[in-house]
C-alpha cells in the first residue's frame, strides 16, 4: 500500500508539474513573479523574475511589437542598478538588450528597441494584465519554444541577416546624404573581408555610415560642398583592416574600420574638407 501511495504522489506531483528538460537555458529555476507593460499602440511585454534570485535570470515575452520578436519568449541575463534594468537576451546570435525598465523617480519607463535598433517605444506597466498574469503559462509557453526548431534556428547566427541589417542602415544614411549633396553615390561593405566573429562583434550599419554623415553635414553647410561630392565621389566603401583610416581613390572613398576604433566624426570632415 505505501509503494502505490508513493507512486501516486509522484504521479500526481508529476502531472501538476511540467519537468524542465536538464540541458534547457531555465533548469534549476522556477517562475516567481511577474509584470505585464502595455503602451496605447498595443505593444505588450512580460517580465518573469525566475529563482533562484543570484542566478540573475528571467524571462522576456513579446506580444503586439509588429517585430520578429513577436510570440517569442526569450530567456534573459538581468542586469540591475540603482536606477535602471537591463535584460540581454540571444538573438540570430548576437547577445542583445531589447528591454530595460528605468526608474524614472516615480514611475516605471520600460523602453523596447527592436532588432535593428532603428527606434525606440515606451511601454508602462499594466496593473489589470499583471493581475491576469499566470507566469507558470509563460514558463511553459518558453518550454515549448525550446523545442521547436524554428525558434533554435532564430537564436543561431545569422551572417545574412546581419549584413542585411547593415546594408539597409547604410542604404538609408546614402539616401539621405544624396539627398543634401545632390549627389548619387552608393555605400558598400567589403564583407569577403570581415568574418563571422567581427560581423557578430561589430555594429556594421553604425560604423560604416560615418563618412556619410560627414559628407551630409558639409552639404548642408556649403554649396561648394554639394559640387566637389557630386564631382569627386560615386562609392563610398567600408573595410575591416589594421588600422583606421580613410582616403578618396579614383572617386571611391575608402572608410578602413577596426574591431575597436573608427576615424572620429571631426578627423572625418576633416579630410573631406582638405581632400575634396
Amino acid at each position: 500500500m505505501r509503494v502505490l501511495l508513493a507512486v501516486g504522489v509522484v504521479a500526481l506531483s508529476l502531472g501538476c508539474s511540467r519537468g524542465v528538460r536538464p540541458d534547457s537555458a531555465v533548469a534549476g529555476t522556477k517562475p516567481v513573479t511577474g509584470k505585464v507593460y502595455s503602451n496605447e499602440a498595443g505593444e505588450r511585454i512580460t517580465l518573469i523574475g525566475l529563482e533562484p534570485g543570484d542566478a540573475h535570470k528571467a524571462l522576456v515575452a513579446f506580444d503586439g511589437t509588429k517585430s520578429e520578436l513577436d510570440g517569442q519568449v526569450l530567456v534573459a541575463s538581468v542586469n540591475a542598478d540603482r536606477r535602471s534594468t537591463e535584460y540581454w537576451t540571444q538573438w540570430r546570435g548576437h547577445k542583445q538588450r531589447f528591454v530595460a525598465v528605468h526608474d524614472r523617480g516615480g514611475y516605471e519607463d520600460l523602453v523596447f528597441s527592436d532588432v535593428n535598433h532603428t527606434g525606440y517605444t515606451h511601454l508602462k506597466p499594466d496593473t489589470a494584465k499583471t493581475g491576469e498574469l499566470k507566469v507558470e503559462k509563460v514558463f511553459e509557453r518558453y518550454q515549448d519554444l525550446e523545442g521547436d526548431k524554428k525558434y533554435q534556428a532564430m537564436l543561431a547566427f545569422d551572417r545574412k541577416f546581419w549584413t542585411n541589417q547593415a546594408e539597409q542602415q547604410l542604404k538609408e544614411a546614402a539616401a539621405e546624404t544624396n539627398k543634401a549633396c545632390g549627389s548619387k553615390l552608393t555605400a558598400t561593405v567589403a564583407w569577403d573581408a570581415v568574418t563571422d566573429k567581427q560581423l557578430n562583434e561589430i555594429s556594421f550599419g553604425s560604423y560604416c555610415k560615418g563618412p556619410l554623415e560627414s559628407l551630409q553635414k558639409l552639404c548642408e553647410r556649403s554649396d561648394e560642398a554639394k559640387r566637389a561630392v557630386q564631382q569627386k565621389i560615386q562609392t563610398v566603401e567600408c573595410r575591416m583592416d589594421a588600422q583606421a583610416a580613410l582616403k578618396l581613390e579614383a572617386r571611391k572613398v575608402i572608410w578602413s574600420v577596426t574591431e575597436g576604433d573608427q576615424v572620429q566624426p571631426d578627423k572625418a570632415t576633416s579630410f573631406f574638407t582638405d581632400t575634396l
